[in-house]
């Protein structure tokens, strides 16, 4: 095997000296493990090591590759222009993952100097590779690099990418290290980079216990839900990582964790478990695909007719490419009152679309614009997962990933009061001159009346400076309960 090891490794800038300048000494037990992490990859002697990182240019629909012949990068915006690292790339690899990639429809762009002006980006090591590096040259200075930055990708896509990342290598034969990049929680005390969230040292907790019983399943299948919240950088990275190693034997080995700053600094190093007879294993991608296929047949199944059609409208549209009727597909239910009101009352329709537990498309109306809600929710189904701007079109093999939400719009209320609002029961409509937006209740992450106040006016286009009466207009607030449907 080529691939002789995984890296995961903080990258905090203030355990450089140079940057720290005294600073570091609150941070000893990262230093320590760093410098354990450093010699364990100076053991393996890789002759590339490659780099995937959280701080270079991200994209939201695929990983960025630097694609330069040598890629160079100081410590200048900390303060420590001498720290600086120049390295040759591996041009080999780089030709063998721009293939693969592009073979097995993964999601990624590879950026030269020409390329890079495009996004108004260089070409550069960034700080999370710089760290790491810093303390692994020290011991092993000989060495070409490969720099990925992630993309904001479903973790099983980034694990997938994992994988093609450990066949390349082991096609360029020469020994080769992955470092992750990844620091963990950012909201493990109040005086971090974010404020104290309760899932911050439950996120690291768990993430840490999981890679030392190598029970990489649970990182891959980890729900939003937690590490959203946890304010973190590291677990995209990790995965990606991780599926590298993918249906192989492994052991770990955590060198240290602390949180000293607020921030959760972790460094471990995966290795081949040698010790094992057979070192392979059933692999965690076909496990996850049964698994996935298995959960979207449930919910293809589910008798709320609601979510049914959502469900089956959208199947059809991406696997065959035409509208599904939505009467006929409802004749099949028993009369209830839910279907019979589907057939025969209009009214706005939200239909929210989830990949493994992040959004994935989102598309309704205010207010009905077909004559059901039936039709209602088949047009904004496929919307949702063809028209979202934020999103490329959803595709087949994405389709077992899915899960749906349909949120029935109740009629607008004049908002006359702040204290009317409840972001947990109530959605939100800001509406200034031409400006319009909406905000659905209970959205992660906005808690509180001002929150979703400024995130509404963040959709209908108001900045935030602008004042109510400004230009002669007013804002005008509404609010809107929602009934749920989901499976």
């Amino acid at each position: 095997m080529y691939l002789k090891g995984i890296a995961i490794a903080s990258h905090p800038p203030v355990i450089v000296p140079e940057v720290g300048r005294g600073e570091e000494e609150k941070a000893l037990n990262t230093m320590r493990g760093m410098k354990a992490l450093a010699l364990k990859v100076a053991e393996a002697k890789p002759r590339t090591i490659v780099c995937i990182t959280p701080h270079g240019p991200v994209f939201r629909d695929g990983v960025c590759v630097l694609y330069e012949t040598r890629l160079s990068g100081d410590l200048s915006d900390f303060g420590a222009p001498g720290v600086r690292i120049d390295k040759a790339c591996d041009m080999g690899l780089l030709d063998e993952l721009h293939d693969r990639f592009n073979d097995e429809g993964c999601q990624s762009i590879f950026l030269n100097q020409k390329t890079a002006a495009t996004y108004d980006v260089t070409p550069a090591l960034d700080h999370g590779c710089l760290v790491p590096l810093s303390y692994i040259e020290k011991d092993h200075p000989d060495f070409k690099v490969v720099h990925i930055t992630i993309g904001m990708l479903s973790l099983y896509e980034l694990y997938r990418m994992g994988r093609i990342i450990r066949e390349a290598i082991e096609v360029n034969e020469k020994d080769a290290v992955i470092l992750a990049s990844a620091d963990l929680s950012h909201c493990l005390k109040d005086e971090g980079p974010y404020h104290y969230n309760a899932k911050g040292p439950v996120f690291d907790k768990r993430l840490i216990a999981d890679l030392k019983e190598q029970n990489y399943y649970d990182i891959l299948t980890m729900p939003a839900a937690l590490y959203e919240p946890a304010g973190q950088c590291g677990l995209r990275p990790i995965v990606m990582a991780l599926g590298a190693v993918d249906s192989i034997c492994t052991k770990s080995q955590v060198f240290s964790y602390e949180g000293p700053f607020g921030v959760g600094y972790l460094s471990c190093w995966i290795t081949y478990d040698l010790s094992e007879e057979d070192p392979t294993q059933e692999g965690l991608l076909i496990r996850f695909e049964k698994d996935r296929d298995t959960e979207h047949q449930k919910r293809l199944a589910t008798r709320d007719p609601m979510v049914a059609l959502a469900m089956a409208t959208i199947d059809t549209w991406v696997k065959e490419g035409r509208h599904l009727d939505p009467e006929a597909f409802l004749a099949d239910f028993e009369p209830s009152p839910v279907r019979d009101r589907m057939l025969s009352e209009a009214a706005g329709v939200f239909v929210t679309i989830e990949k493994s537990g992040e959004l994935r498309g989102c598309i309704g109306t205010i207010a009905a614009v077909t004559p059901s809600i039936a039709q209602e929710i088949s047009r904004n189904a496929i919307e949702a997962v063809t028209y979202d701007p934020r999103f490329m079109p959803v595709e087949k093999p994405e389709l077992n990933q899915l899960s749906v939400t349909v949120s029935i719009l109740g009629k607008p209320e004049d908002v006359n009061n702040k204290s009317e609002l409840d972001p947990k029961r109530y959605g939100v409509i800001a509406e200034k001159g031409l400006r319009r937006g909406l905000l659905l209740p209970g959205l992660t992450g906005i808690d509180t009346v001002e929150e979703q106040i400024a995130a509404v006016k963040r959709k209908a286009g108001i900045p935030e400076y602008e004042s109510d009466d400004e230009l002669g207009e007013r804002l005008v607030l509404q609010r809107f309960t929602t009934e749920i449907h989901n499976a």
